[in-house]
């Protein structure tokens, strides 16, 4: 007996603590692995987010600073100028809800500035040291994070040259500057699991949602490693509290008299200067840990106790066998559940990104295919009641219907999904005739609704010019749709849309027959937020934004009253060869 209890006392002190750390090890393996993932999605997310905030206001100074009011401005900042401008900064900072949008003269002092009526004006200052100017100036775009000298509120600056409107003349007037804040941003991101900041070039932290560690630096060694020590300060900014974690990708950090254990994961962004990190819990994957221990060294346990109680009894041996197998099967499968949970949280995660992209298009999918979904019904009723009455060649007939409908469901989602797709901003050869009906297929169903006829006159062979297919589809999109918005009111509507080619241009029209442009108001079209629609349609951004992408392409944008009534685009592209 002497020999069981010996190799009873063996398991106890060494099989024990060697399953638990073994299950233990496997276990966080695997969750970390999964944390890993979850992280780097995450962290995929928060690079999203923040390239969407900078870039939702990039196109306030871009456009301003094309503004005519504004280089006239630059050119004679007389006092009305001054304050008229002051009023329309202000009125479009709120709208955009920027921290401040001003301009500079070519020597960095600042003319006019949205906060004009604050005690902490701009108008006046001179900001030339600033090195988004100095960029702006000199490469005709700036991009700068800093705290403001002036207000003390820390921004991201974006800023972008403004040439004299005589495009002879290459002088530069100055810069329109617009300032945001991430504190929307911030407080979105609170609401993650994950500890986010990003760094500037120089390590500083200047975008968190921990308000403690702002303006703090990242430890001069990254991966942080034994031993730890803090690192001195720096020229008066404190480093951040972290410490070794137990591997390079782990942090420690002393929270609530607590140290807890974070997973590290950062992605630099585009351009190199900034750099997001997210610091993912490692509690969930040391839970899991222990537990698989704990289960681990109860098995062991319960198959020691077994088998010591087999040798001394014997006679038993069958059900003790029994015992022991359905402990080793209770263990496979608490495994088998953590392991399945891991991967459904992986799923989930992915499901998650797809549904997020089916919402951003399901309320156009929806209107477009509602009323094939409804004659299809029809068909499909109407079908039933010719088969009960014995006449299967008209049953056909509705069945080829649906068949139809089906394809064109089929072509209404393919046509959503080109328009939807990011244009790759490289120009090349582009059929003008594909352009065109892509645009009017996408329209077609609130041109019907709205009772519009469409008369396209297109040659028959195809009309290559430079541009890019996405863009222009965008801005005949644009054209057709405000046609459409001009004649709400008139008894007839139709829109024409001509294309004609002259030596090495080709010439695409946009007529309607509405009651045309105001003479007053013609100069002013491609005029940033100018618009003659309701207040709520919109913010007169469109035609700017059309002429602005067919001047990329090389070409220009004209707008007119045709004789016979009615208001009339003309667009000018260059011709080229098509593709090989």
């Amino acid at each position: 007996m002497a020999r069981p209890r010996r190799l009873l006392l063996a398991v106890f002190v060494l099989g024990i603590p060697l399953a638990a750390a073994l299950a233990a090890g496997w276990t966080a393996s695997v969750a970390h692995e999964s944390l890993r993932e979850q992280g780097s999605a995450q962290l995929a997310l928060y690079e999203a987010n923040l390239k969407a905030e900078l870039e939702r206001h990039a196109a306030v100074p871009l456009v301003l600073a094309r503004t005519p009011e504004v280089a006239e401005l630059l050119s004679a900042p007389t006092p009305d100028r001054v304050a008229t401008m002051n009023r329309k900064l202000e009125d479009f900072a709120r709208r955009v809800g920027a921290s401040a949008l001003y301009v500079m003269d070519a020597g960095g002092t600042t003319i006019a500035a949205s906060n004009w009526n604050s005690t902490a004006s701009f108008v006046g200052q001179n900001f030339s040291y600033r090195p988004y100017f100095r960029s702006a100036m000199d490469t005709g775009e700036g991009h700068h994070f800093a705290l403001g000298t002036t207000s003390l509120i820390p921004g991201y600056y974006t800023a972008y040259r403004v040439r004299a409107e005589n495009h002879t003349q290459n002088a530069s007037l100055g810069v329109v500057v617009l300032k945001v804040g991430f504190e929307a941003l911030e407080k979105a991101w609170t609401r993650g699991q994950e500890k986010v900041l990003v760094t500037d070039r120089d390590g500083i932290v200047f975008i968190t949602n921990v308000d403690d560690w702002r303006y703090a630096a990242l430890p001069r060694r990254l991966p942080v490693a034994r031993p730890q020590k803090p690192d001195p300060v720096t020229e008066g900014v404190p480093t951040l509290p972290w410490a070794f974690g137990g591997a390079s990708d782990r942090i420690a950090v002393l929270e609530a008299g607590e140290e807890r254990r974070y997973l590290l994961q950062s992605v630099a962004m585009p351009g190199g200067d900034w750099t997001i990190h997210a610091l993912t819990s490692l509690r969930p994957a040391s839970t899991r840990a222990q537990q698989a221990g704990l289960l681990a060294a109860a098995v062991v346990a319960l198959t020691a106790l077994g088998g010591y109680a087999l040798a001394q009894r014997r006679l038993a041996f069958a059900e003790r066998l029994a015992i022991q197998e359905e402990a080793r099967a209770e263990l496979e499968r608490r495994v088998a559940a953590a392991t399945a949970e891991l991967r459904a949280a992986e799923n989930e995660l992915t499901q998650a990104a797809k549904l997020a992209a089916l919402g951003q298009m399901s309320a156009g999918i929806a209107h477009e295919i509602n009323q094939p979904l409804a004659a299809i019904r029809s068909f499909a009723d109407n079908a039933v009641v010719l088969l009960e009455r014995g006449r299967p060649e008209a049953v056909r007939d509705n069945l080829a219907e649906i068949a139809d409908l089906t394809d064109r469901m089929a072509a209404i989602t393919r046509h959503l999904k080109g328009f939807a797709r990011r244009a790759s901003g490289t120009l090349g050869a582009v059929s003008v005739q594909s352009a065109v009906k892509q645009a009017l297929a996408l329209l077609e169903s609130r041109l019907r609704r709205d009772a519009v006829a469409v008369q396209a006159a297109l040659p028959p062979e195809p009309v290559w010019v430079t541009g890019e297919d996405v863009r222009l589809q965008q801005v005949l999109v644009n054209l057709i749709g405000n046609a459409a918005d001009a004649m709400r009111s008139a008894p007839r509507r139709c829109v024409t849309v001509t294309l004609e080619t002259e030596d090495d241009e080709a010439v695409l029209t946009v007529r309607d027959t509405g009651t045309g442009i105001a003479e007053t108001d013609l100069p002013r079209m491609f005029v940033p937020f100018f618009t003659t629609k309701e207040a709520g349609d919109g913010l007169g951004l469109g035609l700017s934004i059309s002429h602005g992408i067919v001047e990329d392409f090389g070409g220009g944008m004209t707008a007119g009253n045709h004789p016979d009534g009615g208001a009339v685009f003309t667009i000018r592209l260059k011709r080229r060869d098509p593709p090989p």
